[in-house]
């Protein structure tokens, strides 16, 4: 996870939180003398095609992506905190330095 790169332009703005939910559905079909062997072929194929922005098994001869659909959507956007300025020291009442943080503490 990586953290913001702050600075004073963005004391008091909020931070947000967009939640996506995303489920994707792929069908792959296998030429296999029964259903063991056809899973077998289908954990052991490493050779994908893109399909959806997703790596889909299909090795072009035995193995073959049938279908792909990804499905999503935006479940929510809710504040999750803000970005505050604090003080570096602040038992020092003459060293003035801050920092610009990103705050989650604050109760929503």
């Amino acid at each position: 996870m990586s953290d913001f790169m702050l600075n004073d332009k963005h004391i008091g703005q909020k931070i947000f939180e967009i939640e996506e939910e995303r489920v994707i559905t792929i069908k792959t079909r296998i030429v296999a003398e029964d259903r063991d062997k056809a899973f077998e072929k289908y954990l052991s194929c490493t050779d994908t095609i893109k399909c959806e922005e997703h790596d889909c098994k299909d090795n072009g001869s035995d193995v073959i992506n049938h279908y792909a659909k990804d499905y999503g959507g935006y479940k929510d956007t809710k504040q999750v905190g803000e970005v505050v300025k604090e003080r570096d020291f602040p038992d020092d009442d003459e060293d003035d330095s801050y920092s610009v943080k990103a705050s989650y503490e604050t109760t929503i």
